[in-house]
């Protein structure tokens, strides 16, 4: 039986939405906390399994279970509750935290990535309680704090994950399935000079000219990456993002800070990243006489499944009885499928409403017909998906 929304019943999903943009959650400040309480009350009300789990304090990841006839088996959903900054707000057309719905778009921060598509698992649990539906397996909800930042909540979870049989990352892929994403990694680089009078310039090591160095070196080396390309995940890559630096205008910088993003593609790892980086760093070294330091903010691997794998195919399955084009993608931004897979050893499918190039945007939107569609197939999934081989 296919699921479809009443009118009523869209409206209630477009609630539950609007109820989470309210709710600011910017990962930078740690500010997760009323979105946490929501969930947590959300499910308590429909007298669901729910608990918190402490990150630091004020910062819960929310663990959710919906218990299925056969609670040998089950799937998990990972959705993270915070969102980016809200950015410039003279340039968003309305408020980012008051939600407004426009064009049939829904608008505010976090709408796309991703309260649009934790607003669905919501509204499908509660679907099911009110229409008595038993899935034939368990529902694990695994809802993070601190995805956008340092993946603080996930790494929590990690310590002692839930054993599951099949994950699905919620990230906006706009309802279609993705079989892989890149890795991310970040790096702090800060170098250091001597500082001097500039009118003897001389005398000091400047350490913005060495900066200088190090970005012309990255840019060689993001040149080089991009003739590499793999199915899904694309080619990796390496992009200097934020440089501070230097005191006055007539004092030679002694010191000089960068950030740099990476991504990896499946061959690539923490450590040979850092390695590529630090052979940089010391040939700069050598020809400038400023020593670098080299610090890893963060790091995600890459992810990836086997589209050819039996629960891959009953998810396009699923896609295609809905109607829906099943054709595996890949993710192009990070997420974090890649650190589930690698510490459960559990295969991760990408999959959400809305579009991941309307993420981290000034008037950041959700489509309805997006949000309505996700509810019912985030249903159909978790109602139908079966763990045996003879799936019809």
């Amino acid at each position: 039986m296919k699921i479809k929304l009443t009118n009523q019943e869209r409206q209630r999903l477009l609630t539950i939405a609007e109820d989470l943009i309210r709710l600011e959650s910017d990962s930078l400040y740690g500010s997760e906390k009323a979105v946490s309480d929501y969930i947590f009350q959300f499910f308590q009300k429909l007298q669901t399994e729910v608990q918190k789990q402490e990150c630091t304090p004020g910062r819960d990841n929310i663990i959710a279970r919906i218990k299925g006839t056969d609670s040998s088996h089950c799937t998990m959903y990972s959705g993270h509750m915070d969102t980016v900054p809200l950015g410039n707000l003279s340039r968003w057309t309305s408020h980012p935290l008051r939600p407004a719905v426009r064009n049939g778009n829904l608008y505010g921060r976090g709408s796309c990535d991703m309260k649009g598509s934790i607003a669905c698992t919501l509204f499908a649990a509660e679907y099911m309680r009110r229409h008595g539906l038993v899935p034939n397996h368990d529902i694990l909800f695994v809802y993070d704090v601190d995805e956008e930042n340092q993946n603080l909540g996930l790494k929590k979870y990690l310590g002692s994950p839930a054993p599951a049989d099949l994950i699905l990352v919620g990230e906006p892929t706009n309802l279609r399935l993705n079989a892989g994403h890149r890795g991310v990694m970040a790096f702090t680089v800060t170098i250091h000079g001597k500082s001097a009078h500039a009118g003897q310039a001389a005398l000091g090591k400047n350490a913005i000219y060495a900066a200088a160095q190090v970005i012309a070196s990255v840019k060689a080396l993001e040149k080089e990456l991009s003739k590499i390309s793999q199915k899904y995940v694309g080619a990796p890559s390496i992009t200097v993002t934020q440089i501070s630096g230097g005191e006055k205008v007539n004092v030679v910088p002694d010191r000089t800070r960068l950030r740099i993003d990476r991504r990896l593609i499946f061959g690539e790892n923490c450590f040979s990243c850092t390695k590529q980086l630090e052979e940089i760093l010391k040939d700069i070294e050598k020809e400038t006489g400023c020593a670098a330091e080299l610090e890893v903010t963060t790091y995600c691997p890459p992810g990836k499944i086997d589209p050819d794998t039996f629960l891959f195919r009953q998810l396009a399955f699923l896609l295609e009885e809905a109607g829906m084009n099943s054709h595996p993608e890949g993710f192009p931004a990070s997420c974090e499928a890649g650190l589930l897979q690698e510490k459960c050893r559990i295969p991760a499918v990408i999959f959400g409403p809305g579009s991941i190039s309307l993420a981290h945007q000034i008037d950041e939107y959700i489509s309805l017909d997006q949000l309505y569609k996700g509810a019912e197939l985030y249903i159909q999934f978790f109602t139908k998906l079966n763990y045996t081989e003879n799936f019809q």
